[in-house]
């Protein structure tokens, strides 16, 4: 791809996560690495209304080239570039069913969902890091190289891929697969509580 299809890219990817709800004002974060740099969204700037000129243009080590200033994430990112060479794309979302398994220290099991078995794989759950820091990167370096995305814990969801569209169904997967585990969990009190009462 070139520059301006990546920007281009980039723009569209956060309004359908803006429009989707899995983000709200300046949540969430998307990159993609091409060669030698990193595209990666802004700080403080809604990702639904987003333009090309403030995409971030920065090196995998993390020094920026464009004066703008990068997602408080960056370093997150930046892990799953070092430590995963297949990734290609980084998506970080609140998306709402993942984010509520994310804040109970849930993973997501891959097994509950056939589609979510061979498209996504399981999430696990990284322990909970002050966002926007260091540890961040460093708490979900273990799930890197070999899963497809990791909650966060009290924060989000992040997910990788070799492409920004394969990074974004990953994201789309994972809220999906959360949603059907709720609400089997929900089905299943409900069906114990009938029993007992």
């Amino acid at each position: 791809m070139t520059e301006n299809e990546i920007l281009k890219e980039i723009v569209e990817t956060g309004k359908r996560m803006y429009e989707k709800g899995y983000i709200v004002s300046h949540d969430g974060n998307i990159s993609v690495l091409l060669e030698d740099t990193v595209y990666i969204t802004p700080a403080n700037v809604s990702k639904g209304y987003m333009t090309e000129d403030q995409i971030v243009k920065m090196t995998p080590d993390g020094r920026v080239l464009n004066g703008l200033k990068p997602s408080s994430e960056y370093k997150l990112h930046l892990a799953v570039y070092r430590s995963n060479r297949n990734a290609k794309a980084v998506v970080h979302t609140h998306a709402f069913y993942a984010t509520a398994f994310a804040c109970m220290g849930l993973p997501l099991k891959s097994e509950t969902l056939a589609e979510a078995k061979y498209q996504l794989g399981d999430i696990p759950v990284a322990p909970f890091a002050e966002p926007g820091t260091e540890e961040v990167a460093e708490s979900v370096a273990p799930f890197l190289g070999q899963y497809n995305g990791v909650l966060l814990e009290k924060h989000g969801l992040v997910t990788w891929g070799g492409n920004l569209t394969e990074a974004y169904f990953r994201t789309e997967m994972a809220e999906f697969l959360a949603k059907i585990t709720y609400h089997i969990h929900t089905y299943k009190v409900g069906k114990d509580d009938s029993k007992n009462g």
